[in-house]
């Protein structure tokens, strides 16, 4: 698994063929290019954008890495 900061420098292993977790206070442009990224080398269900609700946490920063953990190992 890889885990993806909000500044986008983690954006090439998006094409790993890893699961991806993105935290929810990344970049907009950062979202938006790992979205462009996955959909077009047809990975979109191995990116994991945190959403902020796991255990009331906001998804931002470590918050955010343990949402993605829960979405892909429940």
């Amino acid at each position: 698994m890889v885990l993806t900061d909000d500044s986008g420098n983690d954006l090439p292993a998006l094409d790993s063929g890893l699961q991806n977790v993105l935290v929810r206070n990344a970049h907009p442009e950062v979202r938006e290019e790992a979205l462009h990224i996955v959909r077009q080398k047809g990975v979109k269900k191995r990116l994991y954008i945190a959403r902020g609700n796991f255990m009331g946490m906001k998804g931002n920063d470590a918050a955010g890495v343990l949402d993605g953990l829960v979405h892909f190992m429940p």
